[in-house]
């Protein structure tokens, strides 16, 4: 006797006609009189009909024709990807059961052969190129001017060792990657060799200063995975100064201008150096290593430098800024262990935390300052940065997440105020903090303006290690260790990342 087996629902057909379904296998009786096609009984897939409130995804507004190519892409910024890396890299931090994975940024290589002439490129850097220099407290654009009068000086293998590195950098800003900017590059250093066989004068000393941090600037330029020759330069830069110590132009203002840039970058590579590990030139730890003495001086805690420093044209607001974070590498240089420490040793580690949190505190940006209003936002977003890092990397030994969390919330609102900001240090301290989309799509929002600057360098190391640093913070369970944290997806670079 054979068994009818009965469905659980009505067919296809039947529901969508609307009426009583007998749910007879094989086709049921009232297909099979109507001779309509039975669609059986499986899965269907069905799209909500307009007007239906019971779903919750329907089409509303404009057709998908209408869809523009640009809202297509905009749509793409504020989406945050989680790779197989991600969760490599999140075992790695909290079991160590893998290996540490490698963050790498493809050099976009242009084959095109070019043939821009001098002129061209010379003229390109003075326009253009010049404002992609990344320096803080000074125009960009003016140290352009200054890094071409220092060019034209003389007739020197050094001075010919800024043109070039100029040429350089100037090609890399117009046609991105190729074979000429490299060509230019390589005279460059060449220059620099033939010059460095005798004794240099105090003007070829300035020339090698410039053509030095020309160079770096090449290399961080587009943050490739190739671009790790930019500490070196740095390192170069400096055993000049010590070497040669050109005293007459302690207070020329174009060179102090030469000399804050050197600074700037140094704290800035000092910072990084604090949480990557891997092959790099090494850096003094100590800022007063930095420069010959006569040349600039670490100022004290004061609002004003001494009479007879070298006297620099940045706002002094801006100085003590990347003072105080030079001294904050020293204060927090390793994960602190309160536990190890005795309570003498402790309390006098939180005092001296307390007396670097006053004085960034104290530190506050002039309304009325001579700088432009993009700038001054710039200099307080350094500030804040600086607060900030100073309590996630001190362990919160100050016991203030509430002051912590205010410092955040002002560098968020800032960064939705700004049309850009090409300083890329506060925007991977501050943006690291963004927690929820509202507040992630304020920093990609930010990014995406920046990059869209002809006077933006390359962003990808910072997109990719905020991007690192959210994937982290979503996949743990708690509260991650701060400064384990950065040190992993700063070490998982192949190159020490520049955050200048």
């Amino acid at each position: 006797m054979q068994v009818s087996r009965v469905a659980k629902r009505g067919c296809g057909t039947c529901r969508d006609r609307k009426i009583l379904c007998d749910r007879g296998k094989p086709p049921c009786l009232q297909c099979t009189r109507s001779k309509r096609k039975c669609k059986g009984y499986g899965l269907r897939l069905s799209w909500p009909s307009a007007g239906d409130d019971r779903r919750g995804i329907v089409l509303n507004q404009q057709s998908w024709h209408e869809v523009t190519i640009s809202d297509s892409f905009t749509s793409y910024e504020h989406l945050v990807r989680i790779y197989s890396r991600d969760v490599e890299l999140h075992y790695h931090l909290t079991a160590s059961l893998s290996a540490r994975p490698t963050l790498r940024i493809p050099m976009p290589w242009n084959p095109s052969i070019l043939e821009a002439g001098g002129p061209d490129l010379f003229q390109y850097f003075q326009s253009a190129a010049s404002q992609s220099l990344a320096i803080f407290g000074h125009d960009p654009a003016h140290l352009g001017s200054i890094l071409m009068r220092i060019g034209l000086t003389g007739n020197s293998p050094s001075s010919s060792a800024v043109v070039y590195a100029l040429l350089a950098h100037s090609s890399l800003h117009r046609y991105g990657v190729q074979e000429q900017a490299f060509k230019l590059k390589i005279s460059s250093l060449k220059a620099l060799a033939a010059a460095s066989t005798s004794e240099l004068s105090a003007t070829e000393a300035i020339q090698h200063v410039a053509a030095g941090m020309l160079l770096c600037s090449f290399e961080v330029h587009q943050s490739s995975c190739t671009s790790s020759q930019w500490t070196w330069y740095i390192n170069g830069v400096k055993e000049v100064l010590r070497a040669t110590c050109p005293r007459q132009y302690r207070k020329d203002k174009e060179v102090i201008a030469l000399m804050d840039w050197v600074y700037y970058h140094n704290v800035m590579a000092r910072f990084t150096m604090r949480h990557w590990s891997g092959e790099a030139a090494e850096l003094p730890w100590n800022p007063s290593n930095v420069w010959p003495e006569g040349i600039t001086q670490v100022p004290p805690s004061k609002t004003r430098m001494p009479v007879g420093d070298c006297v620099s044209r940045a706002e002094q607001s801006t100085l003590t800024t990347l003072h105080l974070l030079s001294e904050l590498c020293d204060a927090v240089s390793t994960r602190p262990h309160f536990a190890a420490m005795t309570a003498e040793e402790l309390e006098d580690y939180k005092s001296f935390l307390r007396v670097l949190d006053w004085r960034c505190r104290s530190n506050a940006i002039d309304p009325h300052s001579k700088e432009t209003p993009g700038m001054t936002t710039v200099e307080e977003l350094y500030r804040l940065a600086t607060l900030v890092y100073l309590h996630r990397a001190s362990g919160d030994a100050l016991g203030q997440p509430a002051r912590t969390q205010q410092y955040i919330d002002k560098g968020l609102i800032l960064f939705s105020q700004l049309a850009a900001c090409e300083r890329q240090f506060p925007v991977f301290i501050l943006g690291s903090e963004a927690r929820t989309d509202e507040e992630r799509a304020i920093v990609l929002d930010l990014v995406s303006r920046t990059e869209k600057k002809s006077s933006s360098r390359s962003l990808n190391h910072v997109k990719m290690l905020l991007q690192a640093v959210w994937a982290q913070d979503d996949l743990a369970d708690g509260e991650l260790d701060y400064w384990d944290k950065m040190s992993t997806i700063i070490s998982c670079c192949s190159i020490v990342p520049s955050l200048v």
